[in-house]
């Protein structure tokens, strides 16, 4: 009754629509202290259409300049995509279940030879490895990434481009019905149809709208790849976002402390004349005395003019903890953990290290699934296509069926594996596990970054050489 009653009183008529008093949620309320909080919902394309171009240029900049972003940048790309990158895995198998490797054994070489720089980058320079590194650097820092895919009778290669050669400022009604939103084409069911971008060769194939041209890519030939944060969003945010502004200020703070302690460090002493005779010191047209400030010398002032003491202490014992209470911040934001980010482990135990270790190699996890589907899949598909389409992909120069496309995109992409403290414990759970139907052979092996099948096609060669060369004898291979 007595919250019914507190309803009554805060309403007002109900063709307003309004409310007025205290809201009975705090983050809701409208007051002295939260008067410049937003408290008007905006869509998000609305957001990137205003935002984007700053938060891109600013995170740009923390990348070149700042520590801390270089250090998250890398530890995506080392720990998402790592030395060997996302591995393809063929999983082709014949109508009764099993694997079939001459198949999958045909795919995944011919795959290894596309991974070359001078098959698989339309400037010869990176091999797919680098292509991934790229790709997984420009979405932590532009928010996405933008890649052509060139096909013709010979080769199909990738080039990634700069997102801001997708301007968001294109947007536009088209006669057919369609729509372009940020530099990408939609349908009426929202689906993408084309990439508009900048052209900058002036070709005639391009076309112009508002001072600048555009060349219209099919949506085939494009792989958009950035991660959804949110409900309708067309272009992809910068990882970077919620910690740029305390990146920034940290930065400006660990500047300005370090230049303190260097003058602080530096003056040594000053002399004083009676007459002024002699003064060396420099000075600026208006009068105004300029002195700099480096280690092991003593100036002499003018007449009349008595030093005043400066003695900059700062930084002093709040500085380390200040830097860690700012770093935290940014971690956390970052979504990634603490110590590895700040490469502090001081006070990190074991146990602790171990569980802040266990979590943020499930978030990388999560991440490469994420890659492997937006990216990798995508490449493989687009790979495969002109592969069967050119008659590239053969077993004994017999080229595969077209008609058989769906099956052969039966494939895995395997993401790096972490080595664990203390492998031995970790062995022996998995030989319980084992023992006691929990896991597979398979799965442990997957779990380490490594193909089943392969694996036992290694072990199955090598027992077959020990044998031949007489360090086994048939029959000892389980001993």
């Amino acid at each position: 009754m007595r919250l019914l009653q507190l309803l009554k009183r805060k309403t007002l008529p109900e063709k307003t629509g309004r409310t007025f008093g205290r809201s009975l949620h705090q983050s809701a309320d409208i007051g002295r202290l939260t008067s410049d909080w937003t408290a008007t919902p905006v869509p998000i394309d609305q957001t990137l259409l205003n935002d984007l171009p700053a938060l891109r240029a600013r995170s740009r900049e923390q990348v070149l300049n700042n520590d801390y972003a270089r250090r998250f940048i890398k530890m995506v790309q080392t720990n998402v995509v790592g030395s060997r990158g996302m591995t393809l895995q063929a999983q082709v198998r014949d109508d009764d279940g099993s694997l079939d490797r001459r198949v999958n054994d045909a795919v995944e070489s011919q795959w290894r030879d596309w991974c070359k720089a001078k098959n698989c980058d339309n400037t010869k320079t990176r091999n797919w490895v680098a292509l991934q590194q790229l790709a997984v650097h420009s979405v932590m820092q532009d928010g996405e990434a933008v890649v052509l895919i060139h096909n013709d009778k010979t080769n199909m290669n990738l080039e990634i481009v700069d997102p801001e050669l997708l301007p968001v400022q294109h947007n536009r009604r088209l006669d057919n019905g369609n729509y372009i939103r940020m530099s990408i084409e939609f349908n009426s069911n929202r689906q993408p149809i084309a990439y508009h971008i900048l052209d900058n060769s002036k070709s005639d194939l391009s076309y112009g709208y508002a001072g600048l041209r555009y060349f219209r890519i099919s949506a085939d030939d494009v792989i958009h790849t950035f991660i959804p944060e949110f409900v309708g969003q067309s272009r992809g945010r910068p990882a970077l976002s919620t910690a740029l502004m305390r990146m920034n200020m940290l930065q400006g703070y660990e500047d300005a402390s370090l230049t303190n302690a260097r003058i602080g460090a530096s003056k040594m002493g000053f002399f004083e004349s009676e007459s002024g005779d002699g003064y060396v010191g420099d000075d600026n047209e208006d009068g105004t005395i300029i002195m700099d400030a480096e280690p092991g010398v003593f100036e002499q002032l003018p007449t009349g003019v008595k030093f005043q003491s400066y003695d900059p202490s700062y930084p002093t014992g709040e500085f380390g903890d200040f830097v860690k209470a700012n770093l935290r911040g940014i971690a956390s934001g970052l979504g990634v953990d603490y110590s590895s980010f700040s490469n502090d482990l001081e006070g990190v135990s074991f146990s602790s290290g171990r569980i802040g270790m266990l979590e943020m190699r499930e978030t990388w996890k999560t991440m490469q699934e994420w890659f492997a589907e937006a990216f990798c899949q995508q490449v493989y598909q687009a790979w495969l296509k002109h592969m069967l389409i050119a008659g590239k992909l053969a077993i004994n120069g017999n080229p595969l069926p077209v008609y058989k496309a769906e099956k052969f995109s039966r494939v895995n992409f395997q993401g790096r594996r972490w080595d664990w403290v203390d492998p031995k414990k970790d062995m022996e759970a998995n030989r319980t596990a084992i023992e006691l139907g929990l896991k597979s052979r398979s799965e442990i092996i997957r779990d380490i970054g490594r193909d089943p099948d392969e694996v036992w096609r290694e072990i199955q060669k090598e027992t077959e050489l020990l044998i031949q060369l007489g360090v086994i004898k048939k029959g000892e291979e389980d001993e």
